[in-house]
């Protein structure tokens, strides 16, 4: 099964996509979700050395992207106005291009 059929609708296909191609990590709860649906160990999904990184504050990018995750399913509950959930999905695409910039300061500041 693919990841994006294990995520279902908790993680979002934008989500899924960024963390299959190593342009974004899944936060700790999404990353432990993954493991109990494919019956892994969280330890599985992570190189030597990332569970550090991984930690329950979690690096900026890592939060910032849960933040787009959670106002996505915000959008997508029934009870929001049309308007609102216009905004919400503008507050969702900036905060995973926030995300995106966040990975790519940090990676200039490492190298």
């Amino acid at each position: 099964m693919s990841l994006a059929g294990l995520a279902g609708d908790d993680v979002s296909r934008t989500m899924v996509h960024f963390i299959e191609h190593g342009k974004s990590r899944p936060s700790r709860r999404v990353l432990e979700m993954i493991a109990t649906r494919t019956g892994k160990p969280v330890g599985y999904f992570l190189a030597k050395g990332a569970s550090s990184s991984l930690s329950s504050d979690g690096g900026a990018a890592v939060q910032i992207s849960a933040a787009a995750l959670e106002v996505g399913r915000l959008a997508r509950n029934p009870r929001v106005r049309k308007s609102e959930r216009e905004a919400l999905k503008l507050v969702e695409l900036v905060l995973r291009q926030a995300a995106r910039v966040v990975t790519s300061v940090a990676s200039g500041f490492a190298a």
